[in-house]
This record gives structure tokens, C-alpha cells and sequence, in this order.
């Protein structure tokens, strides 16, 4: 894949994304946060549409797959050098209720990251380790080694994958 970058003095950021069937994805970036994507066909545009910021980055969540995952099992492995992304649905009785990122000390302890938890149909995005509360009923997507997630759904106690 072919990615170009061009820098738009005053404006922002050009991105160029030669796609295998031949036509050209263009993304704006906006010094605003806003973004459009073009599809250009043989140099003419054949669709466009803008996003704002928000949108943007949700659409990104989405793309990268944090939301659903083509795969039989509702979780996803990345065979990236060892290293395993999980869904972890905080039950009953877990020992994180209530508690921050921070005070369990999660990465110190098992060497797990928590990139984003769902809550009630919302992703909240690489959550602030200090303030963000665990709550029942949470998943945890959390990256790590096989054996730093197993250690990690140890201290976890009552959770699911």
C-alpha cells in the first residue's frame, strides 16, 4: 500500500491511499479537526463526504476493529510478535469495581495495557488511568502476552473473556 503524505500550509494534512482496484482515497485533516475523504476515479472526484472530529475518530475505532471482530471467537489474537488483545467483561465480585487504572496498578503488576473499555454500548477510548472508575459490566480491551493477560484475569477475579 501507498500512503503519501503532503503538508497544506495554513489548512493541514493530505493523505493519499493508493487502493489495489486503482482509484485513490484522499484524506483532508483540517487544522480544525475536520476531516474529508475524497474517491478519486482517473483523477476526478467520485465521492465525497466530511466528519468531524468525533466522527473521525469513532470511524478509525471502527476500522481498526475495537468494536467487532471478524472471527469466530468474539475475541481477537494479534499473532504480532506474541502479543494478545482481549475482552475482558468485568462480572460481580471482581476485585476491580470501583477502582482506577492507577490504584490497581494494573501495568506495573501484570504488564497489561487497558487501551479502552465499553461501556454500555460506548467506547471510551485510551481512558484516563486516574479518573476513569471501573464499573460491573465493563469490557476491558486490554493488550499484553498470553501469560500478562492470564495474570492480569487473575487479579481481575470474578471477569469473562
Amino acid at each position: 500500500m501507498d500512503i503519501k503524505e503532503t503538508d497544506l500550509p495554513g489548512i493541514g494534512k493530505k493523505y493519499s491511499i493508493s487502493l489495489r482496484e486503482g482509484r485513490e482515497l484522499v484524506l483532508v485533516i483540517y487544522n480544525t479537526g475536520k476531516r474529508e475523504i475524497y474517491l478519486m476515479e482517473e483523477e476526478e472526484t467520485a465521492c465525497v463526504f466530511d466528519l468531524t472530529e468525533e466522527e473521525a475518530k469513532e470511524l478509525g475505532f471502527l476500522l481498526a476493529g475495537a468494536l467487532y471482530q471478524p472471527i469466530k471467537a468474539d475475541k481477537m489474537e494479534l499473532i504480532l510478535k506474541e502479543v494478545v488483545m482481549e475482552w475482558v467483561k468485568i462480572e460481580v465480585g471482581s476485585n476491580f469495581i470501583n477502582k482506577t487504572i492507577a490504584e490497581l496498578q494494573i501495568r506495573r503488576t501484570t504488564g497489561v495495557s487497558v487501551i479502552a473499555i465499553e461501556r454500555k454500548g460506548k467506547i471510551i477510548p485510551s481512558p484516563d488511568p486516574y479518573k476513569e472508575k471501573i464499573e460491573l459490566g465493563d469490557v476491558l480491551i486490554v493488550v499484553g502476552t498470553r501469560m500478562q493477560i492470564n495474570h492480569f484475569l487473575e487479579l481481575c477475579g470474578r471477569c469473562s473473556t
